[in-house]
């Protein structure tokens, strides 16, 4: 058994998880406060960031579980870092641009860079995501991305980089819930019988409630 769960982590590790799934609203976190998370990502067309050089246009299927913790640094801007999958780290800065209220939605940009597939490319990703706090438990929220792996060596392939749209809802307490998510990219490639499409379903368990009951928090 044990054997088994090294060999699963040692694959996850070189399958090189691209982190596409968003999972958190326009608003910031709380002022000194860490909110952390756990995203479930299934990626469906991803570039396979590890691929042949002979054939660097090869397409995969990708699972990853990510962790995430935010820090809110003031009333309109927080701080995240993502752990991708078992081989990557992404640091983020999240600002809100206008804030949310009756009949008005919130709004963010995201940016942030990181290392992926356990250093051999660099990873840069920038959002816009709107959201509007339909009641107390349902936020939907939505947006546009921009991501692009670049690799480091001279033997690793660089794929096209990804844009596309993303739509979810978080739903439940900001201590206590989820977040179910659908993304879809586009990211060409010229390999023959290869889509040039990401199509990304996604879950975020937020709040250090349930995560802290899950064994798995903060």
């Amino acid at each position: 058994m044990r054997a088994y769960v090294l060999f699963l982590f040692a694959g996850l590790a070189a399958s090189g998880c691209i982190p596409y799934a968003v999972g958190t609203t326009a608003e910031p976190a709380p002022i000194r406060t860490v909110v952390p998370s756990t995203v479930a990502q299934v990626a469906v067309g991803q570039p396979k960031i590890n691929a042949d050089p002979g054939d660097p246009d090869e397409r995969t299927t990708s699972f990853s579980f990510d962790s995430e913790a935010r820090f809110g640094l003031d009333e309109r801007s927080d701080a995240g870092v993502r752990l991708a999958g078992s081989s990557g780290i992404v640091a983020t800065y999240k600002r809100q641009l206008t804030p949310s209220g009756p009949r008005r939605i919130a709004t963010a940009v995201i940016v942030g860079g990181g290392l992926l597939a356990l250093g051999s490319h660099a990873h840069f990703e920038a959002t816009f995501i709107g959201s509007w706090p339909y009641s107390p438990t349902m936020t939907p929220y939505g947006g546009l991305r921009v991501q692009h792996a670049l690799a480091l060596g001279d033997d690793d392939p660089t794929p096209n980089p990804a844009i596309g749209a993303f739509a979810g809802v978080r739903l439940g307490e900001p201590d206590l819930g989820v977040s179910p998510e659908l993304g879809i990219f586009y990211s060409p490639t010229n390999a023959f019988m290869e889509t040039d499409w990401v199509v990304v379903p996604s879950i975020t368990v937020h709040g250090g409630r349930l995560l802290r009951a899950l064994g798995i928090g903060f």
